[in-house]
């Protein structure tokens, strides 16, 4: 399955009152985009009004069990259809070579120049070693994958509003650790960052025209520094949004 990056309410997102990037560009030019979530294909969605009280009683428990970790003014905004989100898809092959690229540097090891289409960062020696050691510090490579909308910075294991055991990051943590990265050695400001998002990532495999996708080629290996800098482009624009508009960001898949 691949990944995309949320950044909004979580009312919305559990109401699915939001769409990929995918299907945004699929309801532009016209193509249907079947979209296969890891959860059953008959699950119910209750209405929206329904979901924001549960989210919000959650959200109230959640602050009275953790407060005493927050310090700073708090914005988390909870509702349906008036806050926006921000969603982009770095899909997995992109956060990995980030995950690798992480792991490299902090062991003062070389990035290998490319990696293979669909490989598995968690097979790969350096990972599991940088695991292992104490430089694995990181909510984003330590399978969080929901990051709270709290400036302070801070992991928890709590539960989601369905129950569900899960680990937390906080948005504060995020921002450090992105900031971190960039000044191992990129120290890109904040306009070349974004522009990663549009100038990095993915070389072109097929192109859209005259109603029809053409392939163009076939590539089985991508610039591993380039991935990472397009999947840190969106992790980036995700925390900027998230701090506009006091929203979770959210690994969905």
């Amino acid at each position: 399955m691949g990944l995309d990056i949320y950044a909004g309410t979580l009312t919305r997102y559990y109401a699915r009152n939001w769409k990929t990037s995918v299907q945004q560009w699929g309801e532009a030019n016209g193509v249907n985009i079947n979209i296969v979530r890891n959860e059953p294909d008959d699950v119910q969605i209750a209405p929206p009004e329904e979901i924001l009280a549960g989210v919000t009683g959650w959200k109230e428990q959640f602050l009275a069990v953790y407060g005493q970790h927050i310090t700073e003014p708090l914005l988390w905004n909870e509702d349906n259809d008036v806050t926006p989100y921000y969603t982009d898809k770095p899909d997995w092959c992109a956060m990995e070579a980030l995950f690798l690229y992480i792991a490299c540097k902090y062991l003062r090891k070389d990035v290998p120049k490319m990696v293979k289409k669909n490989f598995s960062v968690f097979d790969e020696p350096v990972y599991k070693e940088f695991k292992q050691s104490e430089r694995d510090i990181f909510s984003l490579t330590d399978g969080a994958g929901w990051w709270l909308p709290i400036r302070d910075a801070f992991m928890v294991n709590s539960c989601l509003p369905t129950g569900q055991e899960k680990t937390f990051g906080t948005l504060g943590m995020l921002k450090s650790e992105l900031m971190e990265i960039n000044a191992i050695e990129w120290n890109a400001d904040e306009q070349t960052i974004l522009d990663w998002s549009t100038e990095e990532g993915y070389p072109t495999d097929a192109v859209y025209g005259n109603g029809k996708v053409e392939y163009v080629a076939n590539n089985e290996e991508y610039d591993t520094i380039s991935l990472a800098k397009f999947a840190f482009s969106i992790l980036w624009q995700a925390v900027k949004h998230a701090e506009e508009h006091g929203t979770l960001i959210i690994f969905d898949y």
